[in-house]
């Protein structure tokens, strides 16, 4: 195992040593934050899937995305396992966040709360709503989540986006893709108590002491002050990619950005949401030291992270940064060589990485350079000290971690 890096502090003339690297793969600990970015197989057929697991400084958890409607075990399995670490029920899940209606995202829903062990939510589920339906969102997928989130998961449901009429779970093709009217649930403040709805608060949920908040849903962002809106078709894939959430979760001085498969290249049918985002939201949540930890958008595909979004999740400062990637082997081109070359290049992140659960056939595979970091298993991220620092853990078959200080 690599010993561990030292790394920057508020600046490379004010270095820190973040002391020994964990020995083993990391494991939820009291008092600090963690996200693992699972690593969900390809299988015998087209199983395309991505999720992440966060644990909340007291024990809370939360499922970011939930993955393909073949995951359902493994994101289980995994689930199980942290629970039981944590002295929690098998099945228990705090919060659940679903980013956009593609099943690669949210088509083990059904599954998970079905069977012999079923799971159960004590928060809420987020969701952008009913809304903007269209050809590019897996239509059965969807199906699945409105019976879900209109029946017994009905009083967990926290849609963020609302329409003048409800549309039927069973859409199809040609049928009105029910337009929103707003999104006022990203100012509804905190999402878990309604005492504070007309607040103009920045939607969020507390994790004993972390928070996950969100700016952005269905094209429209919030700042705060203002929501802004983005127009655009409801055909393509790339267009259901755009209407996205986006959010932080933030503890301490550590700050993690994400935003599902959010779309930035701005050709045909690729809405250019992550500069409408950056410019009229994002500028005001990170400022001019951007984030610890960025998820990348779309498994790191051409579609997204573009020069407007990195620019300002991690700017030219000669700070330390880290990009992290959920991809299996069926995300074939991923990651992209265009997309690792504009997170990493001009050492642009630091002493940090591009972190990647793995390397698809046909992506970046430059393993020479160490800005590229294949897991072949988990990417881990847990905080130290509060979130002072944080450790980056491609915890595959080779173990290897890395130490931060945040920016904060």
């Amino acid at each position: 195992m690599d010993p561990p890096d030292v790394v920057s502090g508020p600046t490379d003339a004010e270095p820190f040593d973040a002391g020994p690297a964990p020995s083993s793969a990391l494991r939820p600990v009291p008092g600090e934050l963690t996200v693992v970015q699972l690593d969900l197989p390809p299988g015998p057929t087209f199983r395309l899937g991505e999720s992440a697991i966060v644990v909340g400084p007291s024990g809370s958890v939360v499922l970011l995305d939930v993955g393909n409607s073949s995951h359902d075990d493994d994101v289980r399995a995994r689930l199980q396992e942290v629970n039981r670490h944590l002295g929690r029920p098998d099945g228990q899940v705090d919060w659940i966040i679903l980013t956009h209606f593609h099943g690669d995202h949210v088509g083990a829903m059904a599954d998970l709360f079905s069977g012999n062990n079923p799971l159960s939510v004590t928060g809420g589920v987020v969701y952008r709503g009913f809304v903007d339906l269209g050809e590019g969102m897996n239509t059965n997928d969807y199906a699945e989540v409105c019976d879900l989130l209109r029946g017994p998961l009905a009083s967990q449901a926290r849609p963020l986006c609302v329409s003048a009429s409800a549309p039927p779970c069973r859409w199809a093709s040609g049928d009105d893709p029910v337009l929103a009217s707003g999104c006022p649930g990203l100012a509804e403040g905190d999402l878990s108590a309604a005492s504070d709805d007309a607040s103009g608060l920045p939607a969020y949920f507390d994790l004993d002491g972390a928070r996950v908040s969100f700016s952005a849903a269905n094209g429209w962002v919030y700042d705060g002050r203002e929501a802004r809106f983005m127009r655009f078709g409801h055909e393509d894939g790339n267009e259901e990619n755009g209407r996205s959430l986006v959010g932080q979760i933030s503890y301490g001085p550590f700050t993690y950005h994400f935003g599902g498969d959010l779309t930035g290249s701005g050709e045909a049918t690729e809405p250019d949401v992550e500069s409408f985002w950056a410019t009229h939201a994002g500028a005001e949540i990170y400022g001019t030291l951007g984030a610890d930890v960025i998820h990348a958008h779309h498994h790191a595909r051409r579609t997204s992270s573009n020069t407007v979004l990195i620019d300002l999740l991690a700017p030219l400062d000669g700070r330390s940064r880290n990009v992290v990637a959920g991809i299996n082997q069926m995300y074939v081109g991923s990651p992209a060589t265009e997309v690792v070359t504009a997170w990493t290049g001009r050492a642009r992140l630091g002493r940090g990485a591009f972190w990647v659960t793995e390397i698809a056939p046909g992506g970046d595979s430059s393993s020479a350079s160490t800005d590229l970091v294949a897991a072949d298993g988990e990417v881990i991220i847990q905080t130290f000290g509060a979130g002072a620092g944080y450790w980056v853990q491609a915890s595959g078959p080779a173990l290897h971690t890395r130490g931060f200080s945040s920016l904060r």
